[in-house]
């Protein structure tokens, strides 16, 4: 494999680990900013709006977490040691 192809697929795996492991805290905390403005608010079309927005903080969360360890799994078979 040509070094140009090499440090590409290594480039992109260094930057998918960091969108991981960035990714992970910035879930959290937005969850847990969401539950705690649900378990906070006043009336009940507030709650229903954190309580959707916890929803999708969690799903689109662990879509972008699968994805950057299938990609980095995929580009892991492509690099030769």
């Amino acid at each position: 494999m040509p070094d140009f192809v090499s440090q590409l697929v290594g480039f992109f795996r260094t930057a998918l680990t960091w969108v991981v492991a960035l990714a992970i805290p910035a879930v959290a905390l937005t969850s847990g900013y969401h539950a705690l403005m649900r378990s906070m608010a006043q009336d009940e079309m507030a709650a229903m709006h954190h309580a959707r927005s916890l929803k999708g903080t969690l799903i689109y969360g662990v879509i972008v977490i699968l994805a950057g360890g299938i990609v980095s799994a995929i580009l892991g078979a492509f690099v030769v040691r």
